[in-house]
């Protein structure tokens, strides 16, 4: 049975908003499509959050203002973060949903994110714009701008080729490709603002906490290796066959010994 869920009245306008923790976002009760998630909403601290909701009858827009999920729903907050209700009383939206820890971690003491590839720490560098290889000098690392050819949208991450040996993105040649990569792995890890989204704010000029709620705060990540049946490159491979035996058969033309057909007699 599903769980009923919270209902928030304003009380300038007497519209109703469903507060759905799960999904941490409100949804207007009666027209569900207007949903408001904290990317769509400003963050005005512990007053709550703000957004401008279009009124079709008044032609006009309303400045509409909602508590924090701690106050609306301190029970249903208290289980999805796994904590006593009378501690998520005492807390902010914030203080509830950013590590606090890590946050001291990356701030105060500035402690670099790293995300392990293939068995080796990197360095995620946001404002460097650069996966920097722990202890290997030989290699300024992987820049994000490269990753952007390897970004999956709907996964919000990069999935790629990585060498273990240079710490790189592995170079293949696609087109020459018959047989999975030998000594190559196929990586994913989360996009630059989710491996350091401190360091994102201070390269863009926003304010160091800026988003934390929405993309969370860890100092440690790990990508996940993909093998190489799951990348898709099957397909690929199966084609580079087909061509192989024509090429083969074009090389071997070009490479016969001529017959000399001499003098008749």
């Amino acid at each position: 049975m599903e769980k009923e869920l919270p209902i928030y009245t304003d009380p300038d306008y007497g519209i109703q908003f469903i507060i759905d923790v799960d999904k941490l976002e409100f949804r207007q009760k009666g027209q569900q499509d207007n949903r408001y998630t904290l990317e769509d909403m400003i963050d005005c601290g512990e007053e709550g959050y703000c957004f401008q909701r279009y009124d079709k009858e008044r032609n006009d827009y309303m400045w509409i203002t909602v508590p924090q999920f701690v106050n609306l729903a301190p029970e249903m907050m208290a289980e999805k973060y796994n904590k006593a209700v009378e501690e998520i009383l005492l807390l902010t939206d914030f203080e509830l949903m950013v590590d606090q820890d890590a946050l001291t971690r990356r701030i105060k003491y500035g402690q670099i994110p790293t995300v392990e590839i293939g068995g080796h720490i990197f360095y995620a560098e946001a404002r460097l714009d650069l996966l920097r290889p722990k202890d290997d000098f030989s290699t300024l690392g992987i820049s994000f701008d490269e990753l952007e050819d390897w970004y999956v949208d709907h996964r919000n991450a990069y999935a790629f080729p990585y060498d273990p040996r240079t710490h790189q993105i592995a170079s293949i040649e696609w087109d020459k490709l018959v047989e999975y990569p030998k000594d190559l792995l196929f990586v994913e890890i989360p996009f630059v603002k989710t491996l350091d989204p401190v360091g994102w704010n201070r390269k863009w000029g926003w304010g160091e906490t800026e988003g934390l709620k929405e993309t969370g705060l860890r100092l440690e990540f790990k990508a996940e290796t993909i093998p190489w049946n799951k990348t898709g490159i099957d397909e690929l491979i199966a084609e580079n066959r087909l061509k192989q035996p024509i090429k083969n058969a074009n090389n071997e033309k070009l490479s016969a010994p001529k017959k000399n057909k001499g003098r008749k007699i």
